[in-house]
């Protein structure tokens, strides 16, 4: 009677310490979704010519390169603004001074996004617009929904740092 408790409890924390793993190492090996999905929608655009394809290619280098040290200052200054709050004696102005400067950041990147869309798109021939643009659709009112992006739903800039080198070394 003993032995098959212990069996029982042996094997059901094997089951636990495999599942966590595997769990643990599929979320690893996940790419952050703004990439996959913006590396994804641009490949996928129809009938892209070789010249295309390269100057895109380029244009998300490029892209990358700038956005992805005011992404690393947004993800400090998030850092910061939680410190700020968990602190024992709270400062309202410099919560409210990181908030800006969080703000500002984000108007920053979203303004390098749309005019990063907009250089991708004038490579293009009106039937691919017509494609590259109903994919942007769904994507926007997925973050609306919170599905998007967001604080980063667990990914942090090394991730992204990660997929920039990726993106230079292809």
């Amino acid at each position: 009677m003993k032995k098959t408790v212990v069996t029982k409890s042996l094997l059901v924390l094997l089951v636990s310490v495999l599942i966590t793993s595997f769990s643990l190492n599929s979320y690893a090996q996940r790419e952050p979704r703004e990439f996959k999905d913006s590396a994804r929608i641009e490949h996928k655009i129809p009938n892209l010519t070789p010249e295309q394809k390269t100057k895109i290619d380029g244009l998300r280098v490029k892209h990358l390169k700038e956005v992805t040290p005011l992404r690393n200052e947004l993800d400090e200054k998030r850092a910061h603004l939680k410190t700020l709050e968990s602190m024992e004696k709270i400062d309202r102005d410099a919560i409210n001074k990181t908030i800006d400067e969080i703000t500002a950041l984000q108007g920053k990147i979203m303004k390098m996004k749309v005019n990063h869309r907009l250089d991708v798109a004038a490579l293009l021939t009106d039937e691919q617009k017509v494609f590259f643009n109903s994919h942007r659709e769904g994507r926007d009112r997925d973050d609306e929904r919170g599905m998007g992006r967001g604080k980063d739903r667990g990914r942090g800039h090394m991730d992204r740092d990660h997929e920039m080198m990726q993106e230079m070394h292809k």
